[in-house]
């Protein structure tokens, strides 16, 4: 995975902010570890967000089309 100016300048104000006032005593991969866990938490809650204002706008399907959509498109019998 090739990291981009972007993505190291953030990780870098991530690891200073949370040396400053968290933890001070993880390594570098757990500053990693840490920083992917926010990153994909925000990106969790953010599609969460997204499907709640679907369903609030009534853009939603029945539970049983969209499996019939997913066996006819996988070829999965009933």
């Amino acid at each position: 995975m090739t990291v981009t100016q972007a993505q190291l300048d953030d990780f870098h104000q991530f690891a200073s902010e949370y040396i400053q006032n968290c933890d001070n005593d993880l390594t570098i991969d757990d500053l990693l570890i840490e920083w992917d866990s926010v990153r994909n938490r925000s990106e969790i809650n953010s599609a969460i967000r997204e499907g709640l204002t679907d369903i609030n706008a009534g853009r939603t399907r029945p539970a049983a089309d969209v499996v019939e959509d997913i066996r006819r498109r996988y070829n999965v019998a009933e």
